[in-house]
């Protein structure tokens, strides 16, 4: 591609983040997507979507965008539903196409996904359009139609093997924190452990929620003057009455 090409990259994060982190057990390398996204000219616009409110983890995770300079596009769902109404689809569609009519000058976009739902306007800016659309995603998890439509897929090289937990580790410093610190909570102990070791966070969330799952920690409600916290805590006879599932 010519230097001078202008490029637009479109996230769909929780397609992303969840499919990484549910499948593999580590977090997306953001920096992969702007390198390729970079291949193909001057990154003039860099996007991602997600309903943040939806899931906690996601929330944690967006800082990863914002260390390689990508706009986080909050696409609300409605949460008043029993099945919660998803809208991130809708949003990123719109911001794809609203760059299409804004500016002429970009000649690759660069698309993040795997849901088949993109198929038609992938299909649309590359043969109508005459744009390179360029589709990025993960290994298995990219829709065939999808797959076709596009003018080129790169998948994303997994190694689930690059951030592993080492458990007996990470039990020795929950038990020890636990032992040293009145209040250990569940997400302040993987923010620490994973940079203290440096390990991918969610593969050390994914190991501590195993650890609680199998008894070995348990978590309790601590009532201290300013509000209730749910803290670690090792298994004791005392506190299976009160311990959360």
């Amino acid at each position: 591609m010519s230097i001078d090409e202008k490029v637009a990259l479109f996230i769909d994060f929780e397609y992303l983040f969840f499919t990484m982190s549910n499948q593999y057990g580590i977090s997306p390398r953001i920096e992969d997507l702007i390198n390729i996204a970079s291949e193909y000219g001057e990154l003039k616009v860099a996007k991602a979507f997600a309903d943040l409110a939806g899931s906690e983890e996601l929330r944690r995770a967006a800082y990863l965008l914002r260390t390689q300079s990508i706009e986080m596009v909050e696409a609300a769902g409605d949460h008043s539903r029993e099945k919660v109404k998803n809208y991130t689809d809708f949003t990123m569609l719109d911001a794809i196409y609203g760059t299409y009519l804004d500016q002429e000058d970009i000649g690759t976009i660069v698309i993040v996904t795997g849901d088949g739902h993109f198929s038609s306007v992938v299909a649309r800016l590359r043969v109508r359009c005459k744009k390179n659309i360029v589709v990025v995603g993960i290994p298995h998890f990219i829709n065939r139609e999808l797959y076709q439509s596009a003018s080129e897929v790169r998948e994303l090289a997994i190694d689930s093997s690059t951030c592993p937990i080492d458990r007996d580790d990470l039990i020795a410093f929950v038990t020890n924190s636990i032992h040293t610190h009145p209040y250990v909570t569940f997400n302040k102990t993987v923010s620490i452990y994973s940079k203290v070791r440096q390990v991918d966070e969610v593969a050390v969330r994914k190991a501590l929620a195993a650890l609680i799952d199998e008894g070995i920690f348990i978590q309790l409600i601590e009532h201290t003057p300013q509000s209730d916290v749910r803290v670690l805590r090792t298994p004791d006879k005392d506190d299976n009455e009160e311990a959360i599932a």
